[in-house]
């Protein structure tokens, strides 16, 4: 028996520069920088970062350039140290490493080549020095910093957050610019410049306006929003931002998330206003978990975004009419991330940083813990509407845009089963007494609006943890080990072992793997396999596996001799079944079926060990 590489499924062409800056990168100096490590023996130690860690748990070993958390069971190599530090995406990761070890990539996330990006972000971080100049020393920026000062912001937060300004003509920055050596395609690409319609030449995007930086989550200049001068210009937007570019997409990216990422994480929460002095107003009071949308409503993007943090968003919105709008345009589809969401609401006439700096924070986080479940608050505002819209199909129409909330609700949320059916429970309970209708037809409808529902990626199952070592069936365990300690045996386990053998997802998957990069004529190892299998939970359990079998000392040559008898035992083993059920249903004359009993009789023994099986 063999296994055959699948054909239906083609490997995606494996890139080497991977493994070059896999191999660039010491994992040594790479942790160092965000924990103290020590030397024990032959490997680094520390305290681990993910869970209260009293006594070094976590390991890092130089020669196998991997680390794990003996508690936590969690590990991997230098990309999934990084992805879960910093919370990003292997391709984020590949792009710090590369940046990191001097290696020039193709393209970058954004579709930009490296360099390119560089001189992009170079020019961004030039211009919010210009900006915050700007506002700190001239004279224009008068009005701009009694604006701060009137809405409570002090000068260290304005500091902090790097707030400037941009005068009124039309080129200063543009000539700054020219001074500097920075070419003019350089600040359209980034924005910075608009070209003229009605002639040749360009002029500064933001003009007269009040600048804030806005910064991706590794902290980089990649945007800006621009708030005008209270009584400046009275035609004038309130607020714009920059355009969609290579750097910048107001749909993923929220301000302030660069210097909330850790608060989040620690609270578990992720608390969305809507304006920039409003996160920096809470932010002033020394809550730091708080970010803003830009300029535009909360949406699956940022959920997605958020929830690399935190576990709940409280969305804080003000209590008039637009307020009540953007809820309604936000509900449907936050409820269907797998995000536990709430609503804050502030009082009439009244916006977060008003509240905040007239109140302080001990009423803001009371306001905040106060928010209330979304079903509940669409619940409300349906029956509110009714009050100026009596009859039937405004009683429906509440009904139903009650149940579509219900129905959008992720299966995924971080909010229990259980919780979840009493939620929906009491919801179905307020809509049969408020509105006279029967459970189970509420409940009939409810079904139908979940049935109708498109499928998301986000609905499936989520990937079960991968089981510990000590839990691994022992067929399983024996693959893995091989296929991880002893590298040149890889072509013998891909044409032996059947995958249907496994009796793990885990299993499978390694021995894909393992397949994969045979057939492509890669080494097979530890390091390529992580490499391959960038699943949290599998990388955890390779390096778990060669942890163990390196403390146990097993010679390679040993391990290969366990898993060639392992395969004849399990080849005398199918044999042996087979030759049962032949004699169970054989119609055979007493020689025959002698002949097949002493047959049988020698596969059991070499299933045993005792001796090699005949061939029959």
């Amino acid at each position: 028996m063999s296994l055959q590489p699948s054909k239906n499924s083609s490997p995606a062409p494996h890139d080497d520069v991977k493994e070059r800056v896999r191999d660039s990168i010491d994992i040594v100096d790479l942790v160092g920088t965000y924990i103290s490590l020590r030397r024990a023996g032959k490997a680094m130690v520390g305290i681990c970062p993910w869970h209260e860690d009293s006594r070094p748990s976590f390991q890092v070993n130089p020669e196998r350039q991997t680390f794990r958390c003996w508690v936590c069971n969690i590990g991997g190599d230098a990309f999934s140290f990084l992805m879960k530090m910093e919370k990003i995406e292997f391709r984020e990761a590949l792009e710090q490493l590369a940046e990191r070890a001097g290696i020039t990539l193709a393209r970058g996330r954004s579709g930009v080549p490296a360099d390119q990006k560089a001189t992009l972000l170079k020019a961004l971080d030039w211009a919010a020095e210009r900006f915050a100049d700007c506002l700190a020393r001239s004279p224009e920026a008068r009005a701009a910093r009694d604006y701060l000062v009137s809405r409570g912001l002090t000068p260290d937060t304005v500091s902090r957050f790097q707030l400037g300004y941009a005068p009124a003509s039309w080129d200063w920055l543009l000539r700054q610019a020219s001074a500097a050596g920075i070419a003019t395609d350089t600040l359209l690409r980034t924005g910075l410049a608009v070209e003229r319609q009605d002639r040749s030449g360009h002029y500064d995007r933001f003009r007269d306006r009040l600048i804030f930086p806005i910064r991706d989550p590794l902290s980089r200049c990649v945007a800006f929003g621009g708030r005008v001068i209270p009584g400046a210009a009275p035609d004038a937007a309130k607020y714009i931002n920059s355009p969609e570019t290579p750097l910048f997409s107001k749909s993923s990216m929220l301000y302030g998330l660069d210097t909330a990422r850790d608060a989040m994480s620690r609270s578990h929460r992720a608390i969305v206003v809507e304006g920039y002095t409003d996160c920096l107003a809470a932010r002033q009071a020394g809550i730091d978990d708080v970010v803003a949308v830009l300029g535009t409503a909360l949406g699956e993007r940022h959920a997605k975004l958020l929830r690399r943090y935190a576990e709940r968003i409280v969305l804080v919105l003000d209590g008039d009419d637009a307020g009540r709008r953007r809820a309604d345009e936000i509900l449907d589809v936050i409820l269907a991330e797998p995000i536990d969401l709430r609503i804050a609401r502030l009082p009439q006439g009244v916006d977060p940083c008003e509240f905040v700096l007239e109140r302080g924070r001990d009423a803001f986080e009371a306001l905040i813990a106060a928010a209330i479940d979304p079903l509940d608050y669409r619940l409300d505002e349906a029956v509110a509407k009714l009050a100026g819209r009596p009859g039937d199909d405004a009683a429906l129409e509440a009904v139903e845009s009650v149940l579509k909330a219900l129905a959008s609700v992720s299966m995924l949320s971080p909010v229990s089963p259980s919780q979840q059916m009493l939620r929906t429970d009491q919801v179905l309970g307020r809509l049969s007494r408020r509105f006279g209708l029967s459970r189970e037809a509420l409940q009939k409808r409810l079904d139908a609006l979940r049935a109708s529902r498109p499928s998301r990626m986000g609905d499936s199952p989520a990937a079960l943890p991968s089981p510990s070592m000590k839990r691994l069936p022992a067929w399983d365990r024996e693959v893995i080990e091989v296929l991880v300690g002893v590298p040149e045996s890889a072509g013998l386990v891909v044409r032996s072992v059947d995958p249907t053998e496994l009796e793990t997802t885990e299993g499978r998957a390694v021995l894909a793997a393992a397949t994969r990069m045979h057939d492509d004529g890669r080494p097979v190892a530890l390091s390529g396999l992580l490499l391959e299998l960038t699943d949290p939970g599998l990388q955890s359990l390779l390096v778990a596996v060669d942890d163990a079998t390196s403390d146990r000392g097993v010679d390679p040559a040993d391990r290969l001799r366990h898993l060639e008898d392992a395969l004849r035992r399990r080849s005398a083993q199918r044999q042996a079944h087979a030759s049962a059920l032949a004699l169970k249903s054989s119609g055979l004359d007493p020689g025959s079926e002698a002949a097949l009993l002493e047959q049988l009789v020698a596969q059991r023994r070499a299933v045993q060990g005792m001796t090699e099986p005949k061939d029959g």
